[in-house]
């Protein structure tokens, strides 16, 4: 199978799972939603990390774009978001999800691995060198 093809597939893939990580997050059971109140902290700094994570999901959409069109932007952005991305789930804190979303989040890092792997130790990595 073409490698481009597959690379391509597996952005859509990633992007397919944001979208329904979405989805299972804003159908959270309500023993969920009763924990998550109780252990919530300050408002301001719920708010700030909202308007936080908003931005990185609008950066991380326009990554997906950018490696899909194999920009070069796109692989030194995804390694970045990458980075932000794990820092930020560091910063969040404790809180609970139901078993769907759980899953959702596994694969959704699995896949992220795969894609830095496509990007810097296969082939691909000469895609975006053009």
């Amino acid at each position: 199978m073409n490698l481009k093809i597959t690379f391509k597939r597996l952005i859509l893939f990633d992007l397919s799972l944001l979208i329904l990580m979405f989805i299972s997050a804003s159908f959270q059971s309500e023993i969920v939603i009763a924990f998550n109140e109780s252990i919530s902290q300050s408002n301001n700094m719920n708010d700030m990390l909202g308007i936080i994570f908003l931005l990185f999901f609008v950066l991380y959409l326009v990554n997906l774009y950018l490696l899909y069109k194999f920009k070069n932007i796109g692989k030194q952005m995804y390694l970045f978001l990458f980075i932000l991305g794990s820092i930020l789930v560091l910063l969040m804190g404790i809180g609970a999800y139901d078993p769907i979303f759980y899953l959702l989040d596994g694969v959704g890092w699995a896949t992220s691995g795969a894609i830095l792997v496509f990007l810097y130790f296969t082939p691909i990595k000469k895609e975006f060198e053009k």
